[in-house]
């Protein structure tokens, strides 16, 4: 919880710099860059959460790090701050923050459809057309497969449920049934 209250803070600080400069998509892709090359290096992202290492060796590989990651002059600063207040610990969560105010500010909702095989692109794009509608956003949805639905789909955006799997329904019908004969 406490890191979730960080990151946002740091999420939103940076946010209002980049709505400043006019590069709140900008510093948006140069966040996930660096997200995607730490989650291919864990053990630069373990150094870096690792409170044993000192904050001048975090500066080096942070330094190193950003040889392979373009940045803006105010992300950097802003990454060298993490490190500085001894909060580059929480950057994926940061990242997140960030990604979900960048959402919000251009309309986006972003969520998972589950089902229990794979969907074609078009019964995905089709779901999305009616989640649009209906959420009066722009609607970006990933998908999962869990054969353990049996059938039919979930499909969950922010704090939004829809749930049509056979899974639940079959659960519904075993608790009436239980209650009609109690």
């Amino acid at each position: 919880m406490r890191g979730t209250v960080i990151a946002l803070k740091y999420a939103k600080g940076l946010f209002v710099v980049a709505k400043e400069v006019g590069k709140i998509e900008e510093f948006g892709e140069q966040l996930r860059q660096l997200k995607e090359l730490l989650d291919q290096m864990p053990e630069v992202l373990s150094a870096l959460q690792n409170p044993i290492y000192p904050p001048d060796l975090k500066m080096e590989i942070l330094e190193e790090i950003l040889k392979a990651v373009e940045v803006a002059p105010e992300v950097e600063r802003f990454l060298k701050l993490l490190v500085e207040r001894r909060r580059i610990q929480f950057i994926k969560d940061i990242v997140a923050k960030y990604q979900d105010l960048l959402d919000e500010e251009l309309g986006i909702a972003r969520g998972e459809i589950i089902a229990a095989y794979e969907l074609a692109e078009e019964e995905r794009k089709e779901i999305e057309e009616a989640l649009k509608e209906y959420l009066k956003k722009q609607v970006m949805l990933s998908t999962k497969v869990d054969p353990e639905i049996i059938g039919g789909i979930k499909i969950q955006v922010g704090d939004l449920v829809f749930d049509g799997t056979i899974k639940t329904q079959l659960k519904k019908f075993k608790e009436i049934i239980k209650g009609e004969v109690l």
